[in-house]
């Protein structure tokens, strides 16, 4: 009987260490195992035995580590596969959510030379593929991987069974269309995404500024407000001749987009006109507000480029009291006057034909069952006044 306590105290020690591990984050510098996500086989690709294992920080590309780690990767798992003579390898990542996945893809998908995309985020190259899958970041190395959309369908749809169903960020939807530099635009949810894709473009604003690097000029900690939900998205532009990095940030309430707006004007000459700029003391910023969108234009000293990028952007902010629902127009004072006196008439016709029915019904019990059912005199009498020169009869119900 001891050793059966024993027993069962120890697997509740254990079970209770497993649940409160369970919730910690992977140590920085090591991805943990991905739990088996990768299929054993998609298509016509089988998976070679044995070849699963987990993916450490140390054995990737320095760049391609920093990002992973800046978008707080959560497992990875890689995989060979065969398929005859062929053969590919896939990686997965595991992030929290697909707004971090998406991040990340933005930093390290490859350059696409094919259109065709297995996923909405996808980019497959030559010899190297990256697309998106809920919360997975999938990688996969080969040759002549163009050639296999049928291998890259079935690989999407065995993972979609294990990855997030969240929706992907929609920011990058508002990027104007015209101008943008290919494969140039970084999702930035927080300071730390957002410090890399502005280094990234190697902030022209700032180049030959004696004593500054790529960066140096750009305020410190969270300038934009990722603090109070904020989210960025930032990409490249060829206006002209004119070459400038353009920065979007979306915000819960236009009031707070309206508040770091105002904030900006402490590091930055906003929106200066043509020729009459600071001389060099701070760098040119060019901004527009819309409702809870904030766009942001540096890199630039042509005013009327960044004025027109601006003006590029897809987003327009409504605000309403109320929005009738899709296909149907709203209601005047007439449609609640005639609909008062329908719902009036309605009730008062089934008022009518209920009790015409209720009277038919009696009547019918009566003619057949007389004295059983209604009108009992033997166990009901009436009482009277007798005001009348009328006899007092008990038991005259009418």
């Amino acid at each position: 009987m001891a050793e059966m306590r024993g027993s069962v105290l120890a697997a509740v020690v254990i079970v209770a260490a497993q649940v409160a591990t369970a919730g910690r984050p992977a140590k920085a510098g090591r991805l943990g195992p991905a739990q088996s996500v990768l299929p054993g086989r998609f298509g016509a690709w089988q998976a070679v035995p044995h070849s699963a294992r987990a993916v450490t920080l140390a054995e990737l590309p320095p760049a391609q580590a920093a990002v992973l780690r800046d978008c707080h990767e959560q497992a990875a798992e890689r995989q060979s596969y065969r398929r005859g003579g062929a053969s590919l390898e896939v990686t997965v990542y595991s992030l929290a959510d697909p707004s971090w996945a998406y991040s990340a893809y933005s930093f390290l998908r490859p350059a696409p030379v094919t259109s065709f995309k297995p996923t909405p985020h996808a980019a497959i190259g030559r010899e190297d593929a990256m697309m998106l899958v809920g919360n997975f970041l999938v990688e996969v190395t080969g040759e002549d991987l163009a050639a296999d959309r049928s291998g890259f369908v079935a690989l999407a749809r065995a993972l979609q069974r294990r990855a997030s169903r969240q929706a992907y960020p929609s920011l990058p939807d508002y990027l104007p269309a015209k101008g943008l530099v290919p494969h140039t635009d970084r999702y930035a949810p927080d300071p730390s995404t957002l410090e890399a894709a502005l280094l990234e473009t190697e902030t022209q604003a700032f180049r030959g500024r004696p004593g500054q690097t790529p960066g140096a000029a750009w305020p410190g900690g969270d300038w934009l407000g990722f603090g109070d939900e904020a989210e960025a998205e930032t990409a490249q532009y060829e206006i002209g001749a004119a070459r400038m990095t353009l920065i979007l940030a979306s915000y819960p309430t236009p009031q707070l987009a309206e508040k770091f707006a105002k904030g900006l004007a402490r590091g930055f000459e906003i929106n200066p006109p043509p020729g009459q700029g600071t001389g060099g003391k701070l760098p040119i910023l060019y901004e527009r507000r819309s409702g809870s969108m904030l766009g942001l234009v540096f890199g630039t000293g042509d005013a009327a480029a960044a004025a027109r990028l601006l003006g590029e952007i897809r987003y327009q902010s409504i605000v309403t009291w109320d929005e009738p629902p899709p296909g149907r127009r709203p209601l005047t004072m007439v449609d609640y006057v005639v609909g008062i006196i329908f719902g009036t008439f309605t009730i008062l016709g089934i008022t009518l034909i209920a009790g015409l029915a209720l009277g038919i019904i009696r009547v019918g019990i009566k003619r057949t069952w007389p004295g059983l059912i209604f009108d009992r005199r033997r166990s009901v009498e009436i009482l009277q006044l007798g005001l009348t020169t009328k006899p007092i009869d008990p038991t005259d119900f009418y």
